[in-house]
């Protein structure tokens, strides 16, 4: 039977803080190739109980030890334990109930076996566990009930089973079914798709809403361990055959002892010996050079304690400017977070209070003081610098590989596209209206270079593509796309591919960049520093543009990046500036610099399509691996920046982005993937 290492946390918030202990939760591990073990695994429960007063943690263990007695006592197999335990747990309540009418309290169960490679679940009143893998996340059951008969109530709650398998890195989150009522599922769906303790207890934490009650127990299932071999006792160990002493085996270069050498036989003769000294010239003393001797012995020992004294003075002299620096960087830390300290100085005093700790850390690099004070001071940086974390970029689909470049990305309810220039097509995806993530199948092939439309003409390379939105001549919303040979087609789901009219496209000089806007349809054309205007006819847009910019003007369009438009026009820049234009004018606008560090890498802007009803811009930078947001008159408001050094540099290499405001979502294309995370509160 296979055995993994597990990690249980439990997680309680009330009121959007995380409380340092769970009463309504039990997990019970036997102990491994123990009876129970074997038969019946390990146990985790989460319990929900709610009424007209608080439950009482007596009341919290009277049902969670119904529910470990009777699984474990129970005859049969897991299932079936799992049944009586749950509806031992409505019994014990509903007896409760009835001697305590005052403080009644209804609820729901989650419980959860592994036992080997299997994992069996049931469920007794309303209650949900998500199961994360590697490559999908499983929510059981697919949907909550209002009609769920609950544990404690006058009817039995009808016990629902589940099985699905065990793997190393499988994450289980039981969760209360208040959360289910007050956090979208698509962010639920984000927790199981987390792969450690930490960052789940953090991320639920932070979409936890206020005045609430929320509890989940998350078990992580680690590698399998590792079977250790049984040790002998000393005393039956058998010595190893050695014929070296205590002293040799110790130290195997042979000891020099007293013992006269012996001469070989083919050794030259000794020299004559010289004759004996006198007694009395050999008791005379030569006084002109004895006095000598100490002074040659003082000289090492002379030299050996100088460079000690200056080994010590120079490790004094460090630890004293180290521990100056560190207390210099701490006051500064204090001071810049006074809330009276205004922002522009503590920025200038953090960063300085930054230059101090590294010295510090060149002095004496290990030390953990040092490095946590940095850790402080960075986080407090942040937080005046408006940089706020993304949890966790979930991937929805892989890309890239051999020639690929993906670039454009377009996000309608479910409906994802992806346009890639290098490749020369694009592909739709289908997002799980549950999971929010894409399915593990294939994305469906929309078009590409070299395909023959229905009017003869053939498909170019990749431009542009836009979402065109219904709006006056124009019936419905369906993406359109833009190739090299100025061919506009628009994707519908029920005719596929339908060539539009589109008038006057022999004028177009250089056509980069495309946008729909209550059924017009914009194109910023570089060569000619235009933005022409076209309006809906029955067959496409069949009749002549009207030049956007007043009088006809022409401007320099030639590092123009990005093009949004809300009812005003927004124009992104390589060089991280915006234009804006109102009814063909140009409005005064400047985007304010980040405080951190200025824009390196503009590559998309996005603004809400209805007029008026997004109030802020988003800018993605991919040379700063962050998201901007920007309030429309260009201030600066905050950063999205990902905590893990892994998905930072996934935003280094994005490429577009969409924002689902509604749903509090971003979705990123890069170019080795598409990735969504939430926007936090």
């Amino acid at each position: 039977m296979a055995r993994f290492q597990t990690t249980v946390e439990s997680i309680s918030i009330v009121d959007g803080h995380r409380q340092p202990k769970a009463l309504n939760v039990r997990a019970v591990e036997p102990v491994p190739a123990s009876p129970q073990a074997i038969a019946k695994g390990n146990l985790y429960v989460l319990l929900e109980l709610g009424g007209d007063i608080t439950a009482q943690p007596a009341v919290y263990r009277l049902v969670l030890n119904a529910i470990q007695g009777v699984y474990y006592d129970a005859a049969g197999g897991i299932t079936g334990g799992i049944t009586e335990a749950i509806l031992s747990a409505h019994q014990a309540l509903a007896e409760y109930n009835g001697v305590h009418p005052d403080e009644a309290q209804l609820g729901g169960v989650s419980c959860v076996v592994l036992r080997g490679e299997e994992l069996y679940l049931g469920v007794g009143g309303p209650a949900m566990v998500l199961v994360g893998a590697s490559d999908r996340v499983d929510q059981f059951p697919s949907e909550l009930s209002e009609a769920i008969a609950p544990l404690g109530g006058p009817d039995a709650p009808v016990v629902e089973l589940f099985r699905t398998s065990a793997e190393v890195g499988t994450r289980v989150v039981q969760l209360a079914s208040e959360w289910v009522a007050r956090v979208p599922m698509n962010k639920l769906a984000t927790t199981a798709a987390l792969t450690d303790q930490t960052t789940i207890a953090e991320y639920l934490e932070a979409v936890a809403p206020e005045r609430a009650v929320l509890s989940a127990l998350v078990t992580h299932i680690g590698p399998r361990l590792a079977a250790t071999a049984p040790v002998a006792p000393a005393a039956a160990a058998e010595p190893a055959a050695s014929d070296a002493t205590p002293e040799e085996e110790l130290y195997p270069i042979p000891l020099t002892t007293g013992a006269p050498a012996e001469t070989p036989e083919d050794a030259e003769p000794a020299a004559p010996t010289a004759p004996a000294v006198p007694p009395s010239a050999a008791a005379r003393p030569r006084r002109t050079r004895r006095w000598l001797w100490p002074l040659l012995l003082l000289i090492p020992l002379a030299i050996a304690l100088a460079i000690a004294i200056g080994l010590w003075w120079q490790q004094r002299q460090m630890q004293t400017q180290f521990a100056g620096l560190v207390s210099s960087a701490q006051a500064i830390l204090q001071t810049a977070s006074d809330p009276a300290t205004p922002a522009d100085v503590a920025r200038v005093r953090l960063a300085e209070a930054q230059g101090q700790v590294q010295q510090a850390l060149g002095l004496f690099p290990d030390s953990t003081d040092a490095a946590g004070l940095g850790a402080s001071i960075q986080t407090k940086l942040d937080e005046v610098n408006q940089i706020v974390p993304l949890y966790k970029l979930v991937t929805l689909q892989p890309l890239g590989g051999a020639g690929s470049e993906p670039e454009q990305l377009i996000v309608q309810g479910s409906r994802v596209f992806v346009g890639d220039i290098g490749l020369d097509r694009v592909t739709r995806y289908g997002l799980d209206e549950v999971s929010g993530l894409i399915p593990e199948t294939a994305g469906s092939l929309v078009t590409e270079r070299g395909q023959v439309l229905s009017d003869g003409q053939v498909v170019g390379e990749l431009t542009d593509i836009a979402w065109g939105a219904a709006g006056g001549e124009r019936r419905s919303s369906n993406l359109l796309i833009l190739d090299s040979n100025r061919n506009l087609i628009e994707v519908d789901a029920a005719t596929g591919l339908k060539p539009l009219a589109v008038a006057g496209r022999d004028q177009w000089v250089t056509p980069r960049l495309t946008e729909g806007y209550n059924g017009n349809f914009y194109l910023l054309d570089s060569g000619s520093g235009k933005i022409l205007r076209y309006q809906p006819t029955a067959d496409g847009y069949g009749n002549p543009p009207d030049s956007y910019l007043e009088g006809d003007a022409a401007i320099d369009l030639s590092r123009a990046v990005d093009m949004a438009i809300d009812g005003s026009i927004w124009i992104l820049y390589s060089d991280g500036t915006v234009q804006t234009f109102f009814q063909g004018r140009q409005q005064p606008f400047v985007l304010e610099t980040p405080p951190d560090s200025p824009i390196s890498g503009p590559r998309a802007i996005y603004t809400g399509s209805a007029a008026g009803a997004a109030q802020t811009l988003y800018i993605a930078d991919s040379g700063g691996g962050r998201i901007l947001e920007y309030d429309k008159s260009g201030k600066y408001l905050r950063q999205f920046r990902p905590a893990d050094k892994t998905d930072q540099e996934k935003l280094r290499r994005m490429t577009d982005l969409q924002v689902d405001e509604l749903n509090r979502t971003f979705y990123i294309l890069a170019s080795d993937g598409l990735y969504r995370t939430d926007i936090p509160e």
